[in-house]
Parts: structure tokens; sequence; C-alpha cells
């Protein structure tokens, strides 16, 4: 039995890190609204966790786009914890609805790529899935 596997859905964001004033005027709020402690956590543990905060924002607003809903339909930024795996490679924990809209898009695995250097912060995420079967074609 073989699948194809094809791209869902894709998206990338850049941003300007201005500077951490503007996330600290957002205040604590913010943040507990939009990163999960894991994530402050790890950001918090470099000497400047902006570069790191603004590449972890890109990615969930990389995610929303690819999905399709943006920052609407129910999704919940720490719902989408950006977090790396025992190689060091980025990618999402989801959770809640955000798990659920990610699922209905179709897909089966979601790729990211996280960069930050200057005053750039960017992510891109790729949804893989695979094609839905013919009616009545062959597995």
């Amino acid at each position: 039995m073989s699948a194809t596997i094809s791209q869902r859905g894709a998206a990338n964001r850049l941003m300007l890190i201005v500077s951490g004033t503007a996330v600290r005027r957002s205040g604590e709020r913010f943040l507990r609204r939009v990163f999960t402690p894991a994530e402050r956590a790890y950001s918090e543990s470099y000497p400047d966790a902006i570069p790191h905060l603004a590449a972890r924002f890109a990615a969930k607003e990389a995610l929303f786009k690819a999905i399709g809903t943006g920052w609407s339909r129910g999704v919940a930024w720490n719902e989408a914890e950006v977090r790396l795996d025992s190689a060091g490679r980025p990618e999402f924990a989801l959770s809640g609805r955000t798990a659920e809209l990610v699922q209905a898009a179709g897909a089966r695995r979601v790729h990211l790529s996280l960069t930050h250097i200057d005053q750039l912060a960017g992510a891109m995420v790729v949804i893989e899935g695979a094609e839905p079967r013919e009616a009545g074609g062959s597995p």
C-alpha cells in the first residue's frame, strides 16, 4: 500500500525585531497569552530573549496562515507551542482547538524552520498530508 504525500499548506512569516521595549510594554498579560511557560523559559535562558520570542511568534503566525485560519476560528496562541526535538530541530506541540484545526487541514506532519539574525526573525511552516483517495479507487 502506498500513499501520495502532498503539501496541504505552507506559509512563512518574517518580522522586524524592533526591540524588547515593545514586548516589555505589552506586559505580562501579552506574554502569558502568546507563549507557554516552556517557551518563555527557553527564550529567557538567553541574555536577549527577544529574538527567540519573536521567532516563536512568527512560527505561530505562519502555522495559522498555513491552516487557513489566520488568528480566528478558535486558534489559541498558547496551543501551538514551539519546542526543540531531541536533535535540536524546532517542532510544534499542538493542543486543544488548534490541534483539531491542524488535523482537519489534513496534516500528517508539520515542518517548522526558525531563524533570527540582527533585527529579523522568521519562520517557515509546511504542512504535509496524504492526498484524499478517489471513491472506489484502489488503496
